[in-house]
């Protein structure tokens, strides 16, 4: 199934798509444990990107996914029940991938005024991050390696449940 980049993102018209955290619950950052050798075996054959996908995620204590890819892209969403598939009421959050070998910055790209911040994230990748508001939140990490953009979002998500969302991904390394 393919999606596109705002979609991967969880914007359209500027509102996020991608659900994250139940407003009001602090995010530890430890977390549920995902089935890592599963979701890359269900998406090795439908993409050929590099996988960035933590070990755990930071927040949850037991975590479903949800995963998709074509050619261009993947997505893996982080789910607190099994039938979810990234539907907004039941969805922390997720893990995204898109080709991309543009110049716009991450503000352009989740077509947003609010501030992005560079952040220092594992073995010296830097990258951007915009908390941006709509209906609802949400904690967005997104970095570029060999012209794919990656990026990690939390519904409702604190900037440093985000940041190890994104420095366990990049630390497990490309999948």
């Amino acid at each position: 199934m393919r999606r596109s980049l705002p979609a991967l993102l969880g914007f359209t018209l500027g509102f996020p798509l991608i659900p994250m955290l139940i407003a009001g619950c602090a995010p530890s950052l430890a977390g549920a444990p995902i089935p890592v050798d599963q979701v890359v075996s269900q998406l090795r054959p439908q993409t050929p990107i590099p996988i960035f996908l933590p070990d755990a995620v930071p927040g949850m204590e037991e975590v479903y996914v949800h995963a998709y890819g074509d050619e261009d892209s993947y997505g893996v969403d982080f789910d607190y029940v099994a039938d979810c598939n990234g539907a907004t009421a039941c969805s922390y959050g997720g893990t995204w991938a898109q080709r991309y070998e543009g110049t716009m910055t991450p503000a352009e790209i989740l077509g947003i005024s609010e501030t992005v911040e560079a952040v220092a994230l594992n073995n010296g990748v830097s990258g951007q991050y915009a908390n941006t508001c709509g209906a609802y939140c949400v904690a967005t990490v997104m970095w570029q390696a060999d012209g794919i953009l990656y990026g990690v979002s939390i519904k409702n998500g604190e900037k440093e449940a985000t940041i190890a969302l994104a420095n366990g991904a990049i630390a497990a390394g490309p999948r």
